[in-house]
């Protein structure tokens, strides 16, 4: 992987990065040799939305949510990585979990591609023995996959494409075509006419730009991930241009969403060998 560094005359140098994992948990991680047993799995989803309203908007930590079937939704589909092969595999397992905790089982298969669908807020709490009075806005539904194989072993898929994330969230739609300008802390502002958002799932978007750096200057996609929660702009922690290079970004502070203007504003970092730097990134709707 590689990482972008910043000097003081903005020249670019490029290192690679390696990183590694320890198992030892009793079910294993996805970095096991594939060629002996297991296989890659992909958990694709065409929609996943559980959204809701807030009984009390201004305290969402502590306020109970109302969930309603209209707004619940799910299509996921797993399938095998396009050229990975299974190996001495006995069956995959879908499990969920509820903020990555008391794993259930959703459905086993014995062959793939395999479908999941809910329409309801039942099916998505099914199996949890939770009261709907302890949800919040910002809990998840984890989706996962197990990997059970001919010798015994049980292996979660780590890998991103193998995970599937529902967040409980107030309807947003902040998708849409921006004027943008980026005040950091260690130059002058940049602006970009013509910024675009999209929604990856409900509540979460990606950007076209980062810093300083026009559309495709330093990497083919370049964007940044950020989350809507109820009006409040949170980009979680990742890597740079999708990953691209190993340098994090993440918000330092909350952000805002203005419902009356459509203004967005993010306050992201962008990590450099020489230290952080600061971005508030104001959008105006076009």
């Amino acid at each position: 992987m590689k990482n972008i560094k910043i000097l003081s005359i903005f020249f670019l140098s490029l290192t690679l990065a390696f990183t590694s994992c320890d198992d030892s948990k009793e079910e294993l991680d996805v970095d096991y040799n594939t060629n002996s047993e297991g296989v890659i799995t992909t958990l694709a989803g065409t929609s996943g939305k559980l959204l809701g309203n807030a009984v009390n908007p201004s305290d969402l930590e502590n306020s109970e949510v109302v969930l309603e079937d209209s707004n619940a939704e799910l299509d996921i589909k797993l399938s095998i990585q396009p050229g990975s092969i299974a190996n001495n595999v006995t069956k995959y397992e879908i499990v969920k979990m509820f903020n990555g905790a008391n794993e259930v089982v959703v459905a086993e298969t014995t062959s793939l591609p395999y479908m999941i669908s809910y329409t309801t807020v039942a099916e998505f709490m099914d199996g949890f023995g939770l009261s709907d009075s302890v949800l919040r806005i910002g809990d998840q539904i984890n989706f996962r996959i197990k990997v059970y194989t001919a010798s015994g072993n049980v292996f979660y898929q780590g890998l991103g494409s193998s995970k599937y994330d529902v967040t409980i969230n107030c309807a947003s739609d902040l998708a849409g075509a921006y004027s943008l300008v980026v005040q950091r802390d260690n130059g002058p502002d940049v602006i970009f006419a013509n910024e675009i958002i999209t929604e990856v799932s409900p509540g979460y978007y990606k950007t076209t730009s980062i810093y300083r750096w026009a559309v495709g200057s330093i990497a083919p996609d370049q964007g940044f991930n950020f989350n809507d929660v109820c009006g409040t702009l949170n980009a979680p922690e990742q890597g740079l241009a999708q990953g691209y290079y190993s340098n994090k970004v993440y918000s330092f502070e909350d952000g805002s969403a203005d419902p009356a203007t459509g203004t967005l504003v993010i306050k992201y970092i962008v990590e450099f060998g020489s230290g952080p730097v600061e971005n508030i990134a104001t959008y105006t709707k076009l």
